[in-house]
């Protein structure tokens, strides 16, 4: 009887489709040892400040309301779990392929179909065979766990390679950990380091922001279920119910749906413009902590019009709520010179300096950017990576980021390409 395999295939491949977007730091405590400190710790070149308007400065970068989820997240299977009858068909033969197949694999799991099974993979070959590369990587997690194809571990490289070539995500991480497994640093560093910089730009400038939610894939056993439902979005019953206690009156339920909307949480789409008012209506009952995500969606433009003053205005009144992370947007628009009348490096670095001081991750991290490059302050590397040290230890994300292309380019720490694994793939597992 083939139809178990068939379920332990579907649990593997949700877990395999869920991978590109689970991307957060780990809470690991890093021990950097004098021997990787160099003696000659910072380049000729120290006095010259470097481009405060550099990649390192990106917190509130163009807003992607006005993205489709298919540039957001290629080849995800959203439009399967999630359907959206305004959304428009695939676009080519390839694509209709490769979302009728992966539909067809989920829908024979659920009604124990083996031969729908065996369509749905048919079809994602049919879409290989065109060079589409998500249904490569398909092809090769399914020859490389020898799940309904043969196991063929030099077939999965091959679909890998050719899949990480068209951008696929999955297959870059699995070919950076082969390549890692085989010693071959350089060609794995390659490849962690373009999911890294993928990772890192996703993060945004509010204190712990729930990009990404861990979901527990439903296998069919009662005690999953209740996980699953609460992945209903507003059909969900607890959702109806916080819901009415936000138009109760409640403060804590209205910024917690503002939540939900803003980051697409618990089966949600992501709606800046519902966001936007259920922060306001939070604000105006008394809730602190809307402020500092007002402060950010004015800042990004995210679901309204861009404003730096008004962005400006909102994290400054976080601020005087003891919400410290709210300095680090107060600083970087100084950096900028955003929403005031020109840029100051040292107010800039006042303010990282106060979050730093109240134990936010977020001013230690931009305190140690601003000394690795030099701005509004002499170039001190040493002490920049001090501060991200300090910073990933609390799990800021780009600080591991940062100590990472510090072992790779030998500046302030010795090249260490073993170390850049270490860093770098913290910032990417499956919860």
């Amino acid at each position: 009887m083939r139809i178990p395999i068939h379920r332990r295939l579907i649990f593997s491949l949700l877990i395999f489709s869920l991978f590109p977007i689970s991307l957060y730091a780990r809470p690991f405590v890093l021990v950097i040892s004098q021997d990787d400190i160099k003696d000659a710790v910072n380049s000729p070149d120290s006095d010259n400040p470097a481009d405060p308007d550099s990649a390192e400065w990106d917190e509130f970068g163009d807003s992607d309301s006005h993205k489709s989820d298919e540039e957001l997240d290629p080849g995800s299977w959203r439009p399967i779990f999630e359907p959206d009858s305004s959304a428009a068909e695939p676009s080519s033969e390839p694509d209709s392929l490769y979302y009728s197949g992966v539909s067809k694999m989920v829908r024979a799991m659920s009604a124990s179909e083996e031969g729908l099974m065996d369509e749905g993979v048919s079809e994602i070959e049919a879409a290989a065979s065109y060079g589409h590369p998500h249904a490569r990587s398909v092809l090769g997690f399914l020859h490389g766990s020898g799940q309904m194809r043969e196991k063929n571990k030099a077939k999965a490289f091959m679909y890998y390679h050719f899949a990480a070539e068209g951008g696929n995500m999955q297959s870059k991480m699995s070919l950076a950990y082969t390549y890692f497994k085989q010693d071959m640093y350089e060609k794995a560093v390659r490849l962690y380091s373009e999911l890294a910089e993928v990772a890192v730009n996703s993060f945004l400038i509010s204190k712990d922001s729930p990009v990404l939610e861990p979901v527990r894939i439903h296998s069919g056993a009662e005690e999953n279920k209740e996980a699953l439902r609460k992945s209903r979005g507003e059909e969900d019953e607890d959702f109806q119910i916080l819901e009415y206690q936000a138009q109760k009156g409640n403060a804590a339920a209205m910024y917690k749906i503002g939540l939900f909307y803003y980051f697409g949480l618990r089966g949600l789409r992501r709606d800046h413009t519902k966001a936007l008012s259920w922060f306001l209506k939070a604000v105006e009952k008394g809730e602190p902590r809307s402020m500092e995500l007002l402060g950010e969606i004015y800042a990004r433009g995210a679901g309204v019009e861009r404003n730096y003053t008004k962005a400006l205005e909102w994290l400054t009144l976080a601020s005087k709520q003891h919400l410290y992370s709210a300095y680090n947007g107060m600083g970087y628009l100084y950096v900028k010179g955003y929403g005031v009348e020109k840029r100051n490096y040292t107010k800039a670095k006042e303010y990282f300096e106060k979050a730093a001081e109240n134990e936010d991750a977020g001013g230690h991290y931009n305190l140690g950017v601003l000394y690795l490059k030099g701005i509004g302050v002499k170039r001190d590397v040493k002490l920049a990576c001090q501060y991200f040290m300090v910073a990933a230890n609390a799990g800021q994300p780009k600080a591991f980021y940062q100590l990472a292309k510090m072992f790779h380019t030998g500046i302030g720490l010795k090249k260490d390409l073993t170390m850049i694994h270490d860093r770098t793939s913290r910032e990417h597992y499956i919860d």
